[in-house]
Parts: structure tokens; sequence; C-alpha cells
């Protein structure tokens, strides 16, 4: 592995974290154009993050480009705590 693909490789990472955090935050369902404007990231990368997110069963489809989390709010905090470092 190269070390563009290692830094790509976290930048993917980074971008999931922050896309889950801001489901789990809204609380509700959000389409990826809303979760976009909240991260300030290309509808793409958004995409991206959901497809890897899904795919680990962090996410639920709920409808075309709309997702929700699936994790219970009780993890929340210790989520949080993790990521802190």
């Amino acid at each position: 592995m190269q070390a563009s693909d290692e830094l790509d490789g976290l930048s993917r990472a980074e971008t999931q974290k922050n896309v889950l955090l801001v489901l789990i935050e809204m609380g509700e369902p959000m389409s990826s154009q809303d979760i976009a404007k909240h991260i300030n990231l290309s509808v793409n990368a958004i995409n991206i993050a959901l497809f890897n997110l899904n795919n680990k069963g962090l996410v639920e489809r709920v409808s075309r480009g709309v997702y929700k989390y699936r994790l219970g709010p009780l993890l929340v905090p210790l989520l949080k705590e993790f990521w802190k470092g």
C-alpha cells in the first residue's frame, strides 16, 4: 500500500465518523444532501461514506438517499468519548 492510499483511507474513515456523528446528533433520517450541508463536504463524499457505513451495519437506508443510524442512544456518549482519542 502506498502512502497516498493510506492517507485516502484515513480521510474516508474521518468522513465516515463525521457522517455517523451527524446522524446520531440529529436523531432522525437524513438525506446525503442534508448531511453534506452539516459537515461541508460534497454529496459524493457523503454517499461513499454512507455506502461504507451501511455495509458495516452502522446505518440503515430508509429510502433512496436517506439514511438513519442503527445504534442505540446509550452508545452516543461512548462513541464521542472513544473518538476523542
